[in-house]
């Protein structure tokens, strides 16, 4: 468990080097870091303390009362390689996560597990940290069981993968410009992500790693059709009263 820990460590630092670089060098808008900058580090500190503490809730559930008989469903999955274990988890929960992320635009009990996500105006890699209690509660459902249960990852294994869905965090809310060419196709984008995030478009390109699944299921907005200087939020100042239920997610 210690050596997955560690690796998540040193890969968000690396990460946080990397994309303040890259967001000096190639910025996609003008932002200003500093108009929301302590609401974000809160943000961040109890988003990492909040996925933490479900994880290992939830994975103490998990294990504690799987089936037998899924066990033993699922023995050819976790007899795979690593490498095969660690991609395949990562596709099926982005899947998962698809669907839970297009239910919280549709439903009105779950925007409100979204909504804080959504009260970003300055969008960088810091900003992306912005997700309620009940937020990043129901998306380590399906990243811890499919982890656990499913592929049966190891720590490390673990580990690297939640380093390559950080990759994605930061990747997805970059204030970034940049050309992937044909894997646009494929992984989703600053840009693709950013249209996601502005006033009026917010019913769409919910992707969160892969991008194909709103080509496939019909909700794609490509950013040429979106102004590259849209505004992002929603549209209206913030009730600070609202802050604490916003946070928790009610």
């Amino acid at each position: 468990m210690r050596l997955g820990q560690n690796y998540q460590i040193l890969a968000f630092f690396l990460l946080v080097v990397v994309f303040v670089i890259l967001e000096r060098v190639r910025p996609a808008r003008e932002v200003d870091r500093w108009k929301d900058l302590k609401i974000d580090v809160l943000s961040f500190t109890v988003a990492v303390g909040i996925n933490q503490a479900c994880k290992l809730i939830l994975g103490a559930m998990f294990v504690q009362s799987l089936p037998l008989w899924l066990s033993s469903s699922v023995a050819g999955l976790q007899s795979l390689p690593s490498w095969a274990r660690i991609c395949f988890a990562i596709l099926i929960v982005d899947f998962v996560i698809y669907w839970i992320h297009r239910a919280q635009h549709r439903s009105d009990v779950l925007w409100r597990t979204h909504a804080w996500h959504h009260s970003i105006e300055q969008l960088y890699w810091f900003s992306g940290f912005r997700t309620s209690f009940f937020h990043s509660f129901l998306y380590a459902i399906p990243a811890t069981s499919v982890s656990l249960i499913v592929f049966n990852l190891t720590p490390l294994e673990a580990g690297i993968g939640y380093s390559i869905g950080l990759l994605v965090q930061f990747w997805e809310h970059t204030n970034l410009r940049v050309d992937v060419g044909w894997l646009k196709y494929i992984i989703i984008t600053p840009d693709y992500h950013r249209v996601h995030h502005s006033t009026g478009h917010n019913r769409s390109n919910y992707g969160t790693t892969f991008s194909f699944w709103d080509r496939m299921f019909g909700t794609y907005t490509d950013p040429v059709n979106v102004p590259l200087n849209a505004p992002l939020g929603f549209g209206e100042p913030i009730d600070e009263k609202q802050l604490p239920r916003m946070m928790l997610g009610v």
